[in-house]
């Protein structure tokens, strides 16, 4: 008897883990950890965007090209606040790859101390596909730094 619940608890085990043919299984989602985006963008592109959170006005452009990498980037502050001492800047870079492939990032900055900015992306990078790049002229890097020695991307905070 015990057997024969064993084998009927096992194959009704298999039977849901594997659906049926009218309603199969959902694939199981099992991310390793949070989502980044921008993580091919290096530590010269974060103290730009962080030097135009810092200078830019609202719905002012902001564009660079990384000669290391031939990234292209236009940046734009969409939204600007400052409540209880902590300034929030809601803002898109699009990012255009040396091939053309472009994708835009969200992101939202927020900083309580002048030059010193936490950001995080607002969803997932979005593909846009194919863009024209842009003739700009060198422009020097800001000097600032990072708090973190590794840049690994701005992480998703949906």
């Amino acid at each position: 008897m015990k057997r024969i619940l064993t084998l009927v608890a096992v194959l009704a085990m298999l039977m849901l883990a594997q659906g049926c043919k009218s309603s199969p299984a959902e694939l199981l989602d099992l991310s390793t950890g949070p989502e980044y985006v921008g993580d091919y963008l290096e530590v010269s592109d974060v103290l730009r965007i962080g030097h135009a959170l810092d200078t830019a006005e609202t719905r002012q452009p902001v564009q660079w090209e990384n000669p290391a990498t031939g990234y292209q980037c236009s940046m734009m502050v969409f939204n600007s606040d400052a409540a209880m001492g902590t300034a929030t800047r809601t803002f898109t870079v699009l990012t255009i790859a040396p091939d053309g492939n472009a994708e835009v990032l969200n992101l939202s900055g927020k900083s309580s101390t002048r030059n010193v900015w936490n950001i995080v992306a607002l969803k997932p990078a979005s593909p846009v596909g194919k863009a024209s790049r842009m003739t700009l002229a060198a422009s020097p890097v800001p000097e600032a730094s990072l708090t973190g020695k590794i840049f690994n991307g701005f992480m998703v905070q949906e």
